[in-house]
């Protein structure tokens, strides 16, 4: 902050996306986009069971996404010497000078932004390498990977094809036989029980993710050089939601 000396508070949440813990910024989204689902559940005006389903879904999944990476991103900002580790493990990690320029002497403050741009966190391998790199955990387990991955395919359907179920899907897919037929001409149906399974696995994920990378992180400060009590405050702040707070 310039002109003037920043308070602790907002020397804290400028480290987060949006001066916003990323929990507390899934977490809000996640319960917005509940409403919307449930207010068109009994939406008779639509042949589909729920007309705000696969909307929702794509949204949920790009906040999830989004979420992955600004909580990458903060955690670099509250210690960067993790740095350190994370680039002798990823060689290529590399930030254009212009960038560095571009930040007008901001860069120090802001270089888990600009760091977590370079990285792809669009599957569960990928999200659990780039958090092994940076602070020794995965926190996607096998299991947990493959319904994640699952859901992700659901929503490239949506995405790139209108739902439509296209061969390369029901090949890659255990689906029933008499789905197999309708590639190219049927679609996937997702309804409110499908969208809320699936929010709440997602919910359950960015809740573990919350967790195990915090903790991870408290263990780092707590050994490592360049201990503050607003970093420790700043990573106290990771845990907190809207009605409780981690543990």
């Amino acid at each position: 902050m310039k002109g003037k000396e920043a308070s602790e508070e907002e020397q804290i949440t400028e480290l987060f996306v949006g001066r916003i813990s990323p929990f507390l910024l899934f977490e809000m989204e996640y319960h917005s986009l509940f409403h919307l689902v449930e207010s068109h559940k009994s939406d008779r005006l639509f042949q589909k069971p729920n007309p705000a389903t696969e909307a929702c879904l794509i949204s949920l999944l790009a906040h999830f996404e989004a979420f992955c990476k600004h909580q990458f991103a903060a955690i670099i900002n509250i210690f960067p010497e993790l740095l350190r580790s994370f680039s002798s493990r990823r060689g290529q990690a590399s930030i254009k000078l212009s960038d560095v320029i571009s930040l007008y002497g901001d860069f120090d403050r802001n270089i888990g932004f600009v760091i977590s741009e370079q990285y792809d966190f669009g599957s569960a391998e990928l999200i659990n390498g780039l958090f092994r790199d940076l602070l020794g955990v995965t926190p996607f387990s096998r299991d947990e990977g493959e319904q994640y991955n699952s859901i992700l395919l659901k929503r490239h359907l949506l995405v790139h094809h209108a739902g439509i179920y296209t061969l390369q899907y029901v090949k890659e897919n255990s689906i029933p036989d008499d789905i197999k037929s309708k590639a190219f001409h049927d679609s996937i149906l997702i309804d409110t029980e499908d969208y809320h399974v699936t929010s709440d696995f997602l919910l359950d994920m960015n809740t573990k993710i919350t967790r195990v990378t915090t903790h991870a992180l408290k263990d780092q400060l707590e050994k490592g050089p360049g201990f503050t009590d607003i970093k420790m405050k700043a990573t106290e702040l990771l845990l907190s939601g809207l009605y409780d707070r981690l543990d």
